[in-house]
């Protein structure tokens, strides 16, 4: 600021003419007091800003660290709660896929080569529990036909045939018709492929050939019912019924293969390709496994 020198009034410093008076101040000196209040610094906001910036950065990261960490908390608490109320055998989806199968089994029965929607592994668990039974049929049929020829002979300690044909025999049948089946059924896989340039799920062909067969079901199941409880007086049905299952086998793999339509090449052909596979497989499964299978259940059996 100047002072005016006339009058004492108080002028800013660009100020040339006192505007109380007229004098002219161009060449008062500048107040040096009110120059060094003038010119003094305003005081930094910068800092006191970019800390409250870096306080609400640290409150955000806080506050989402926490949010974090209660979200990774109520997520081990649903797992936890989860796990706690998950039963450890589900009856209700067994008693479901039961009562589907069931479904599947009649609708089979009633119409055998219509197309259904059923669960990808009822065919196999059906030819597996089949092979299981004629297993244990054979085994069961053995051990009262031979229970009965040591009554007959007064000698209840005449085991030879038991013997020879033991619970691990019964794995063998059953792992032999497991690989029949399944070379057949990609017999037939390979030879539909043949007949019309195309193929089907490996799993949804075997789904169609044993519900187009399922009637077999009920023959094994008659089978196993006269070997378990007549034993040597029920043979010959058992043995009939065992032959209308695999006769009925044949024909829906025979269905399967031929039953569709526009093939491109010829089906007596597409046919006997199929029948020559059969065969071919068929003989080395006998000479691997079958052979000795058969052997042994026919020295086991008093009258075979």
């Amino acid at each position: 600021m100047k002072t005016c020198p006339n009058c004492g009034s108080k002028m800013d410093v660009d100020v040339n003419f006192c505007t109380n008076c007229g004098t002219d101040i161009r060449n008062v000196p500048v107040d040096s007091t009110m120059n060094s209040q003038e010119v003094k610094p305003e005081p930094e906001v910068q800092p006191v800003m970019q800390t409250r910036r870096e306080q609400h950065s640290a409150n955000q990261s806080d506050n989402s660290s926490s949010a974090q960490n209660n979200v990774t908390q109520q997520t081990k608490s649903a797992q936890q709660t989860s796990n706690t109320q998950q039963p450890a055998f589900d009856s209700e989806a067994v008693k479901a896929h039961a009562a589907n199968m069931w479904q599947w089994f009649v609708t089979s029965w009633k119409h055998p080569f219509a197309d259904q929607n059923g669960e990808r592994w009822y065919g196999w668990v059906t030819l597996l529990v089949e092979d299981v039974l004629i297993g244990l049929g054979l085994f069961i049929g053995e051990q009262r036909a031979t229970g009965a020829v040591d009554s007959m002979l007064g000698n209840s300690n005449l085991m030879s045939g038991s013997a020879n044909f033991t619970f691990g025999t019964v794995i063998e049948i059953i792992l032999f018709l497991a690989l029949a089946e399944a070379a057949w059924i990609l017999a037939a896989h390979l030879t539909y492929k043949v007949i019309y340039g195309k193929s089907k799920d490996f799993l949804e062909l075997t789904n169609h050939v044993v519900q187009t067969s399922n009637l077999s079901a009920i023959f094994i199941v008659v089978y196993f019912v006269f070997m378990a409880l007549m034993g040597p007086a029920g043979i010959v049905i058992s043995t009939i019924m065992l032959w209308l299952a695999a006769i009925f086998f044949s024909m829906a793999l025979t269905v399967v293969v031929l039953g569709d339509q526009n093939p491109i090449h010829d089906k007596f052909y597409g046919y006997f390709l199929f029948i020559a596979l059969q065969f071919i497989t068929g003989v080395i499964l006998f000479l691997i496994i079958g052979g000795t299978i058969f052997s042994q259940i026919g020295s086991s059996i008093p009258g075979l």
